[in-house]
């Protein structure tokens, strides 16, 4: 192994001393044991196990996907293994290192910078792009990043793409790649109903580029080119899924049902990004939900109303033989600039509904331009539940209630936006 360096001679650049020790051991496929301990022999005493966990934990990211998101655990059991450390002490690192995202981040949302979990709306990505019928460059879709460019035109194929950002630590990434799906719009959806899109040459990939030619630099913006084809086959809604990949992490779409998976990989999963965000074209929208246990389990739905015509009634429900009773808000009317109508209900095992959106507005038309209803679902985990204790300490945990009570997670929404009528 090297020789430990003094703090003076690794004073003048350390992380990227560190890094490359790390990227040496990965291109030379070495264990990622090995690289803590080449890494730790070159650290600067007292050496930090915080920044050795985050370089190898972005390093070796693949090592610690556990199909749903970055598991502390184990590179904590790896830090123990290659140090002797002691657990607390591993434990804490791995947590730190996963406390944010790095490669490539695509946004949940326009506040979105890497935190891990994502913050919510986790569904409202800015890096889903689509552009009906005419094409994007690169530098179209760098030049407005922080705008979303989303327009489907419903029957024909359109052309969508998706964006990501480097949040790496200390060195360019080599080979950004760009999968694309999409399913009908709603909440939850199992990775089953999830459709693969490509390009109009039948690839399934597309390579993420910079505005200059290369990898793209630590901070550096990249779009994918070519574009997708995406041809709805009906009217209706869509959620797409942009999923990105690096060298140091593949990114396998998630392959595991249940609840609980599906809301750990769209929270703990920052190179992939959700879009579920469309213009109000019906008087009653139709959401597609899906309970994926196979066990009871209660949910509840809010529509999120701002700038209604007041007077405009909206109606959350959904009558299915399999439900016990209906989900039903009833008629609400809408008397504020900005007011919640919500329902919540049973919802039998393995069970895929529809949740009907009804407005009924006082000149019998569209949302208006600048009016939308922003429609979410929760899950109600119950004490009990084999994740109510991760669930209840989750941080998108909305509930009130001490533990015991149930937690109150989010499980996507989607929005619709009025238009010039």
């Amino acid at each position: 192994m090297a020789k430990r360096m003094t703090a003076t001679e690794s004073a003048a650049n350390p992380n990227q001393l560190y890094w490359d020790t790390a990227l040496t051991s990965f291109n030379n496929g070495d264990t990622d044991v090995t690289a803590i301990q080449a890494v730790w022999e070159v650290m600067a005493p007292p050496g930090s196990l915080k920044i050795l966990a985050s370089i190898i934990g972005a390093i070796y990211a693949d090592n610690y996907w556990a199909l749903t998101k970055m598991d502390p655990n184990l590179l904590s059991i790896k830090l123990q293994a290659a140090g002797g450390w002691n657990k607390p002490d591993c434990d804490q690192a791995a947590a730190f290192a996963f406390q944010k995202w790095y490669g490539l981040l695509v946004r949940s949302n326009f506040a979105d910078t890497g935190s891990m979990p994502k913050p919510d709306p986790v569904t409202s990505s800015p890096d889903v792009v689509a552009n009906a019928q005419s094409t994007l460059s690169v530098t179209q879709m760098i030049t407005q990043w922080n705008q979303y460019i989303y327009t489907i035109d419903l029957g024909l194929k359109n052309n969508v793409y998706g964006r990501a950002q480097s949040v790496n630590i200390q060195a360019p990434i080599t080979n950004p790649q760009l999968r694309m799906f999409f399913s009908d719009a709603g909440f939850n959806p199992p990775p089953q109903s999830w459709i693969q899109m490509f390009t109009s040459t039948g690839s399934p990939t597309v390579p993420l580029k910079g505005t200059q030619t290369g990898p793209i630099p630590v901070g550096g913006r990249a779009a994918s080119n070519p574009s997708f084809m995406f041809q709805p086959t009906g009217a209706g809604h869509y959620c797409l899924i942009a999923v990105a990949s690096t060298e140091y992490f593949t990114n396998n779409p998630l392959d595991q049902t249940g609840n609980w998976n599906s809301f750990d990989w769209i929270h703990g999963n920052g190179a992939a990004g959700w879009h579920n965000v469309d213009v109000n074209s019906s008087l009653e929208e139709s959401l597609k939900f899906y309970n994926q246990d196979g066990s009871s389990e209660r949910f509840s739905f809010e529509a999120h109303c701002s700038n209604l015509p007041k007077g405009t009634y909206v109606t959350l429900e959904c009558e299915d033989d399999k439900l016990a009773f209906p989900i039903s808000s009833g008629d609400v009317k809408v008397t504020k600039g900005y007011q919640v109508i919500s329902t919540e209900a049973e919802v039998p095992p393995n069970f895929a509904g529809s949740l009907k959106v009804r407005f009924n507005t006082p000149d019998g038309k569209l949302l208006p331009k600048q009016a939308s209803v922003d429609v979410r679902m929760f899950w109600h985990v119950a004490y009990g539940h084999q994740h109510y204790v991760q669930a209840i300490n989750h941080p998108g945990n909305s509930s009130q209630g001490a533990s015991g009570h149930p937690a109150r997670l989010p499980m996507g929404n989607f929005t619709f936006l009025g238009a010039d009528r």
